[in-house]
Formats: structure tokens, sequence, C-alpha cells
């Protein structure tokens, strides 16, 4: 007689936020679970909160409008937003994005798993999460609920706090699992995770990949390390994956989730290239992380345009030499030009450069950000300003403490860089919406 596999029911939560736009926003990490789940003897249900062709949802909501590339905007119902009136004061609308809350109830409850896995993202998105978790501990009382993913590696207590889920998965989740496991009787799976990722059609319109593990720089903005070490990856691991989702869903669009894509290229991303090069498919790729500019060189660059690349999105931060030298040198100044010139040689220029400047650290004044712009402006790239957002476990986190305006420290809604929880007398609210605009114009 036949074994029922336990199931494991896999959730992505929705977003609460003044906006939002999928940027190719995947659950990789979860639907990497999910595979080695299922290599494990396990059943496994994914439930997307962020599904923009859910049908119930699009009955009942104005339906999303979307790209040809896979990403665009998902479903929205304004809600009451959840700050004070001097933040409110802001003028912007809140809203909650993703399939409506009875189409997520009604998924939740068709099945009753023995174990919810919920991934995080932003810290300042708990709300979504604690939705799912208030939903499955309505329907499913006495089914474990366990949160992983950024917020609950970076927010452990408030998750527990807060959120309230049952458990809280720091890091990689796969020791955390297997100990779970072993404690409930449940099949334990493989220690490492799969090379591959969980099938859903979720990946159709649009795929990511990842070929590096973590991030070999020390940003003080950032907090990648406490997500797992740098690793290199394995170009014929990412390539077969391209290959199968092309086959499986007819997918042409991957974006690329590395924070170092470009690191040590010759060893895994170049031979990538040749592979996809070599295979005549035609694949668009795009990158919502962006690449370290010293380590574009002209070959690189001609290979890219070679395998499909679409657009080349490069962190900048600032033409400050002082910024770098406090907050992690990414890049030679003396490059930057010349960089520009092979990118536009080789059919790269325009709204296809995205150049990433970071504005809103604590302490900095408007006028850096100013002529960061002006700088940039000598080129025909499009300027994204990334406003600052506070990360617990970064260099600068104590620091942004101490400074915020907002308590930062007790409730990450105020991480939101909507808000700008670092403003002050030089660098307003005002100053950042005067250089997003200055970004902008032509």
């Amino acid at each position: 007689m036949a074994v029922d596999k336990p199931l494991a029911m896999l959730i992505l939560p929705p977003v609460y936020d003044f906006a939002f736009f999928d940027l190719f926003l995947k659950p990789y990490g979860l639907l990497k679970i999910g595979k080695w789940l299922l290599d494990g003897g396990w059943d496994c249900t994914f439930i997307n909160s962020l599904d923009y062709k859910d049908e119930f949802s699009i009955a009942r909501i104005k339906t999303p409008l979307r790209q040809s590339n896979g990403t665009g905007k998902i479903f929205r119902q304004f809600v009451q937003p959840p700050f004070p009136e001097n933040i409110s004061s802001l003028k912007r609308s809140f809203a909650r994005y993703g399939i409506c809350e009875e189409s997520l109830r009604i998924k939740i409850a068709a099945k009753k798993p023995d174990v919810i896995l919920i991934s995080t993202f932003m810290t300042y998105w708990y709300m979504g999460v604690s939705e799912v978790v208030k939903i499955c501990r309505e329907i499913w009382p006495d089914v474990p609920v366990i949160a992983g993913g950024i917020y609950a590696t970076l927010l452990p207590q408030h998750c527990k706090n807060v959120v309230m889920s049952d458990y809280v998965a720091e890091g990689e989740a796969w020791d955390f699992l297997n100990n779970f496991f072993k404690q409930h009787l449940l099949p334990v799976c493989a220690h490492e995770g799969g090379k591959f990722l969980m099938d859903n059609s979720v990946w159709e319109d649009a795929a990511v990949v990842r070929l590096n593990d973590g991030c070999p720089m020390k940003c003080t903005y950032c907090a990648s390390k406490k997500f797992s070490p740098f690793s290199l990856g394995c170009h014929k691991t990412v390539f077969d994956q391209l290959i199968y989702l092309n086959k499986k869903y007819g997918t042409t669009n991957f974006a690329f989730y590395d924070d170092a894509l470009l690191f040590k290229k010759e060893e895994v991303f170049l031979p990538l290239l040749e592979h996809i090069i070599s295979s005549n498919i035609k694949f668009n790729f795009y990158l919502p992380n962006a690449l370290h500019i010293d380590y574009l060189d002209s070959e690189t660059i001609l290979m890219m345009k070679k395998a499909g690349f679409k657009e080349i999105r490069l962190g900048f931060e600032s033409s400050d030499p002082g910024f770098h030298s406090r907050n992690g040198k990414k890049y030679n100044a003396d490059t930057f030009p010349s960089v520009i010139e092979n990118l536009r040689s080789n059919g790269f220029y325009g709204n296809n450069v995205v150049i990433y400047m970071l504005a809103g650290l604590p302490g900095q004044y408007a006028e850096e950000a100013r002529e960061t712009v002006r700088y940039l402006k000598n080129f025909d790239v499009r300027i994204s300003v990334s406003e600052y957002s506070p990360v617990p476990g970064s260099a600068l986190w104590e620091e942004s403490v101490k400074k915020s305006i907002y308590p930062i420290d007790e409730d990450p809604l105020y991480h939101n860089n909507s808000i700008f929880p670092m403003s002050w007398e030089r660098f307003s609210y005002k100053d950042m919406q005067d250089i997003k605009a200055f970004a902008k114009a032509r």
C-alpha cells in the first residue's frame, strides 16, 4: 500500500507598500527549497500571492498592466497607511499588492499541509507575512508555520514577536528544516539544496537564475553576508536551467539574481555566455541587480550583447570619492567613461544603460547626490536614484539608528525608503524629490 507523502505548503505573501513594481520579483529561494523537498520525498503546493494571472482576483480587481519582458504591475487595493499622521502627511497612497484575500484564503484552505513555509523579502514588507500567518492560524491552527528569507534572517526576534510565526529559519534554511523534520518525524532531505528550481508556471513569462551565491564586497549599506558566504557557481548547471525552462514553458526572459555576477567572470560567467551563444536560442537577459563597473571590459560587453542581454545596470552609487572610501570602493572613477563608451559601441546606450546611484545615507548632504546626477548627465544613460533603506546587520545600521528621525530599531515599517528615514536639515524629503526629478529630466 502506498504511503501518503507529507505535504509542504509554500507561500509567497502579498506586499504592503506605497508603490510596487514587479521587476523580476520571483520566489527563487522558496522554490529552490520546494525542489529540495520534492527530491526528499515530499509533496509541495505553492501559493503565489503576487500572481498577476489569478482569475479570482481578475474578476474583482482591475487587471494589472504587464510588459512583454515579464515585469509589470500587480493587483492593488488601497488600504489605510499604518503610519502616524506626521508621516501620512507625505500624501502618498498606501496599498496592498497581491491577489485578493478571499482568493488567498481559498488556496490555503484547499488541502491541509504538514508544514507551512513562508518566504520573506524586505524588512518593511512584514505586514504581508503577518497577514499570511494569521490566515494560516485561522484555517490550520495545528500546522507549524516557518518563516524564512531576508526579513526573517535580519530581524528574527521581530518575526517571532510581531509576525508570530511558530519558527524562524535564519540564513540558509537546509539545516534548520532538516532538524525540524527530525524532531517532528518527517522525511529528512539531502543535506544541501538542490541545483534546480521547483516546476511552476511562475517561470513562464520570466524566470530568474543565480550563477554565484553571496557577494565578496563589504559595502557598509548591505548585509548580504548574513545570508550566505560568497561562492562561485556552475555555468553548466545554470545553462541547463535555461534550456529546461525554455523547452518546458517556452521561457525566453531571464533575470540574473547575482550580487556579483562578474566576479571571477573567466571561471563561470564567460563560459556560460559561450554556452548561450553557441546554443543559437534567442534569450532575453536582464539585470535587476547592478554589475560591478571595474569588471566590465569590452570583451565581456560584446559577449553579453551576443548572448541576448537587453540592458546593462551598473552600481555607480556616487561621483564623490569620499563616498567610496567610507562605504566600500566598487569601481575606479577613471575607468567609468571608457566603460560607458564600450557599452555604446556595442549597442548599449540611452534607456538600455541604467546607472544606480545611492542617496539618503546617514549624514549625507543633498548636494553630493545632486553633483552625482550632474556628473551622470554627461553620459547618455538612464539615472536611477536608489533611496537608502536602513538594513539591520549592515555596517551602517547603528549609525542609521542614531541619526534616523524615526524609531527604525523598533518597527521595520520605518525602514521604507519612501518615507526617507534619514532625512535631516542638509538633506530633506523635498531635496530627495527634487533630486529624483532632476535625474529623470532630459
